[in-house]
């Protein structure tokens, strides 16, 4: 992290700033961590703790352009689509962003040409609350073994061979957008893909009643750079590539390949963050 002597980043609203990360801190026993989910929300229990660490988080606000899927593992992209209700029905909303969701990756996703929905979450920030707030971990949603449960789950075993045998792109990207006007609180934070050693990345089982799946969580590293949108509107979407089939099994060798680690913030210096953003995640596979 490299901050200037005298520099303050703790009061500003926009710009680089300060914010507390939860990274990955290991169980004390000695075990393999896991997480139980209880849920149908994804809420569980987990047997591995988090290590909070003040981090540079920089601004990407007026240079969106110079961020893209294949390199930083995250983009940023302005959305066609009429402002979402914040008293519309939960399902409604999830079923509008999900097919809203996939001409937004059909628009700015090179060669996609498929896009299969396979989840869909409304969060709300709370201090009371405990299912579907952001989630202040960092992490990636899905490890390699996590991508090729889905795809065999959501398409088929054999897109899963053919995505193996370097004959199908797959790539997992999530679509996120604000439902509020303009999100003050709880800010989404990426880090650069490049920045992430692939030794940063910790396995963690999920353990579901019927199924199993894999994620990333992510331990500290201090050459990590990490980045957020402010005064992200609702006419705005960040695009968050967890996985790509084509980078990862180039030429036949497993690479370590764009995947973006991310997590929710608020700056350092404010104690009791108010809590007002909604936002909506859509995952998705997209094929091509």
């Amino acid at each position: 992290m490299e901050i200037r002597e005298g520099t303050d980043l703790t009061q500003r609203s926009g710009g680089d700033i300060l914010g507390l990360l939860h990274f990955y801190n290991a169980p004390e026993d000695g075990s393999l961590p896991y997480f139980h989910v209880t849920d149908t929300s994804g809420a569980g229990r987990k047997n591995y703790g988090h290590d909070p660490r003040p981090v540079l988080i920089r601004d990407i606000r007026n240079k969106e352009n110079g961020f893209s899927l294949q390199i930083h593992s995250f983009a940023a992209v302005t959305v066609q689509c009429a402002r979402y209700s914040t008293d519309a029905d939960e399902d409604e909303l999830c079923h509008r962003h999900a097919s809203e969701a996939q001409q937004i990756l059909l628009k700015n996703v090179e060669g996609a040409r498929e896009i299969v929905v396979f989840d869909t979450t409304l969060r709300k920030a709370s201090k009371d609350e405990v299912l579907r707030r952001p989630v202040r971990k960092v992490h990636i949603d899905q490890t390699p073994l996590g991508v090729l449960h889905r795809v065999k789950r959501h398409l088929s075993a054999h897109h899963a061979e053919e995505m193996l045998a370097g004959r199908l792109r797959i790539r997992l990207i999530n679509v996120w957008r604000p439902v509020v006007e303009i999100v003050e609180d709880h800010h989404l934070v990426m880090a650069e893909s490049t920045t992430v050693d692939d030794q940063d990345l910790i396995k963690v089982r999920h353990e579901y009643p019927d199924r199993e799946g894999e994620t990333y969580a992510v331990q500290y590293n201090g050459q990590q750079r990490f980045w957020y949108w402010s005064q992200m509107s609702w006419s705005e979407a960040l695009l968050l590539q967890c996985f790509d089939s084509q980078q990862h099994f180039e030429e036949g060798h497993v690479q370590q390949s764009s995947r973006c680690a991310h997590a929710s913030f608020n700056p350092l210096a404010v104690q009791t963050p108010d809590c007002k953003r909604r936002s909506i995640e859509t995952r998705c596979i997209v094929i091509g």
